[in-house]
């Protein structure tokens, strides 16, 4: 199971790694006061940031970085960043990548094994002409278009990751991004990656020579690939669990065919009685109704991006009294009406799915990884 499946991530959930934070703290090379204050603008402690064990969610990430931002008033800082997040920051699923026979499956673990690499954008990998293209998409709704910072860091960490399983010599023909600006600024982004960037584009992508999706990886090596991959299993089962008896309601409340299902119902197939599921549920510092509110705005994401359902279809499968409801509560949760949302986030509706292949009718993708 894919938890980003079961529970698509909201800005809020506590998920990701410190591994940026880090990088950012080892870059700027402040002194632990400077730092302390940085990092205290996302509710962390130093204690947190070294501590392997903590999560954290994308809230708490843009407060630390707009604090760095502060600090060093450079608006490529995150390009900086990601040059530094090298395949041994993700722990045993960079191992994986690295151990891979091929660029394919080394890009397989990536989409897979995504949350375990704090990667916020889906992948999509096109082979046409003799070029690959690797798209980033915007899956789950997270990085608005005004959040620079979020979708040049993944393209900063993606081309690092590339080199370090290619070699230095790797290096795209070009990197397209789907973002408004300057050709000074698109310039000054080229100068730091060593890559020609071009932008206002419509849509995300490193595009290089289809040769290297195929060529074999001088660091192969499959029992390794195989022992990481199994341990990446384990670590994602782990941040699953950790979702304990919440994590369960939520996916019921997900999984939902019609309309939501209630407390007692819910309590039914969990085999407990109501009030014990709410007792339960208090133990963890959360309740049903906490929990059907959580779930209702992840599910009003899914559907805004992933289908054409209207907001009056989506307000009454979410079991809201009207529309006008809905749209209240959205722009609460959000900051902006369903329709507003949709369309900033258009590039979401993709396919959720990593994409490779090439057809023998055409040079278009026809076979799919599932993220599963």
């Amino acid at each position: 199971m894919d938890i980003t499946e079961a529970t698509p991530i909201t800005l809020d959930d506590k998920v990701f790694s410190t591994a940026e934070i880090l990088a950012a703290a080892g870059l700027l090379g402040t002194d632990e006061t400077t730092l302390g204050s940085c990092i205290k603008a996302g509710s962390l402690s130093i204690e947190d940031l070294y501590n392997p064990q903590t999560k954290i969610s994308l809230n708490q990430q843009d407060l630390i970085h707009a604090a760095f931002g502060k600090v060093t008033q450079n608006p490529l800082l995150s390009l900086l960043v990601g040059q530094r997040l090298h395949l041994t920051s993700y722990g045993i699923v960079g191992f994986a990548m690295l151990s891979s026979a091929t660029l394919q499956e080394a890009l397989e673990i990536a989409s897979t094994y995504g949350l375990l690499m704090n990667l916020k954008l889906g992948l999509n990998l096109h082979l046409h002409g003799g070029r690959a293209q690797l798209s980033l998409f915007d899956r789950y709704g997270l990085v608005a278009p005004e959040k620079k910072f979020w979708l040049y860091l993944e393209i900063s960490k993606l081309l690092t990751l590339l080199q370090d399983i290619l070699g230095k010599d790797f290096a795209p023909e070009h990197i397209d991004i789907s973002l408004v600006g300057s050709p000074e600024e698109a310039e000054g982004i080229s100068r730091i990656l060593g890559v020609t960037v071009r932008l206002n584009c419509t849509e995300t992508r490193l595009v290089f020579a289809e040769e290297w999706i195929e060529r074999k990886l001088p660091q192969s090596n499959s029992i390794t690939h195989s022992s990481c991959k199994l341990a990446c299993q384990v670590q994602l089962k782990e941040i699953i669990q950790k979702y304990d008896l919440s994590y369960q309601v939520q996916n019921l409340l997900l999984n939902s065919n019609n309309n939501m299902p209630s407390l007692s119902d819910i309590a039914d197939r969990l085999h407990l009685s109501p009030r014990t599921l709410r007792r339960r549920l208090d133990a963890l510092g959360t309740s049903y109704n906490l929990l059907l509110v959580e779930v209702r705005k992840k599910l009003a994401i899914r559907y805004l991006l992933s289908t054409p359902m209207t907001t009056e279809a989506i307000s009454e499968h979410l079991n809201y009294s009207d529309a006008a409801n809905f749209r209240h509560a959205f722009k609460r949760w959000t900051g902006r009406s369903p329709r507003e949302y949709r369309a900033l986030n258009r590039g979401a509706e993709q396919s959720a799915s990593f994409i490779y292949g090439k057809s023998y009718s055409s040079n278009h993708s026809v076979a799919a990884f599932s993220l599963g």
